[in-house]
């Protein structure tokens, strides 16, 4: 019965922390599609708004293994005792290509054709060293730290170059209306305080009594993707109601 009930609350505690995400999440799909039906005709944007709906798509799919856990595997029972009981693996292709997709956003908006280059090069390189350390190193078992410090560093140094194009456009006399400002600031600030985290998540776990720190990681996600996903909304709102602006 003991074990039964830390089951209930564990279940419980893992709802109260996945619910609301995916919830904020949906809120700024939906105000994406709001957005796109104002303002359509740039791709980059548009891309953003399915990578949003992506994005629900693979938190819903990736509770699987939090729902089989904390049900006993009563719940999707063919998945216990196999490499896929956990959802590393999954997130692990999601966080590669998240990197990849914001790299994209934002060179996408630089004007020198050779930084974009220089950025497209660089993704390649991630891209292949990231699949040799999915097949060298644990994919199954634990989040990737050289996807999460690589991917950091390139969408930091994408989001710099992005800046400092920003400087010299004629865009930064109206930053109020302009969508790419509003996700470059929140994701700077979640990419720098998360990636530390999923760094050293591999060396802290439940299993090695590492309690507190996997409940300050638990604590720490779940604030900073509330507020990267209402920010995302809030965005969207407000980009909405911009007017005869070339961008």
């Amino acid at each position: 019965m003991a074990s039964q009930l830390i089951l209930i609350v564990g279940f419980s505690d893992f709802l109260l922390n996945i619910v609301p995400v995916i919830l904020f999440e949906l809120i700024a799909a939906i105000a994406g599609i709001f957005y796109l039906k104002k303002n359509s005709t740039r791709t980059n944007e548009r891309y953003f708004v399915y990578f949003l709906w992506l994005n629900v798509l693979i938190d819903v799919l990736g509770s699987y293994a939090g729902v089989a856990y904390f049900t006993d595997y009563q719940i999707f029972e063919f998945i216990k005792g196999t490499p896929f009981r956990n959802n590393y693996w999954l997130f692990n292709i999601h966080l590669l290509l998240t990197n990849l997709f914001f790299i994209w956003f934002f060179s996408s908006e630089i004007k020198k054709v050779v930084l974009r280059k220089i950025l497209l090069l660089l993704s390649v390189i991630m891209t292949i060293v990231v699949i040799a350390d999915f097949y060298f190193g644990s994919f199954f078992g634990a989040i990737s730290k050289t996807s999460a410090i690589f991917g950091s560093l390139l969408i930091l140094l994408t989001i710099l170059l992005f800046y400092k194009d920003l400087l010299v456009s004629e865009k930064l006399l109206k930053l109020k209306f302009y969508l790419p400002i509003y996700i470059s600031v929140v994701l700077l600030v979640h990419t720098l305080c998360t990636s530390p985290l999923d760094f050293l998540s591999s060396y802290f776990k439940t299993s090695s009594g590492n309690h507190l720190f996997v409940s300050l990681k638990v604590s720490v996600f779940f604030f900073l993707n509330i507020l990267l996903y209402l920010t995302y909304t809030v965005a969207f709102i407000i980009c909405s109601k911009r007017k005869n602006l070339s961008y």
